[in-house]
């Protein structure tokens, strides 16, 4: 029991001292911008807004070199937690097929969760979306946002 509690906080210990690394690496390059270098912390350690927010950067290139896919990697945590504005990120980076393969079912059921919570641009996009997608493949995004409801 007592080597179990050990091995557990130095595993503990490495990963913080990994962040901490990872964050000093981040805030020593000058290639970033402070809004990047204040934002990435908290979106590793899962803040939702922080995590949209680095998305947003890499998506634009705004302070840190452009890089789709890291963005949409970002705006997937936040939207897994939630975030409606991650949600229709992630649906139009899915629609367009910038970071993601291009899917319309995946675009789809990430548009319909943050249209659920009142997005009216991803309500736009959504039905933009479904004249493109047909019944079947609506009905399977459909499906498949029900399920992502149940399990939170």
């Amino acid at each position: 029991m007592r080597g179990q509690v050990l091995i557990i906080a130095t595993l503990a210990c490495v990963a913080i001292h990994a962040t901490l690394i990872h964050a000093q690496v981040c805030e020593d390059d000058e290639s970033f911008s402070t809004e990047f270098r204040e934002n990435l912390l908290p979106a590793q350690t899962g803040d939702p807004q922080a995590q949209l927010f680095v998305g947003y950067l890499y998506e634009t290139g705004q302070g840190v070199e452009q890089n789709f896919v890291k963005a949409a990697q970002w705006y997937q945590k936040s939207a897994e937690q939630g975030n409606a504005l991650a949600q229709l990120q992630l649906g139009t980076m899915y629609i367009n097929g910038k970071g993601v393969p291009q899917n319309f079912v995946l675009a789809y059921l990430w548009l319909d969760l943050a249209s659920a919570q009142g997005n009216i641009s991803a309500r736009n996009r959504l039905e933009a979306l479904a004249k493109q997608m047909g019944p079947a493949r609506v009905a399977e995004a459909k499906r498949l946002a029900v399920q992502w409801k149940a399990k939170k």
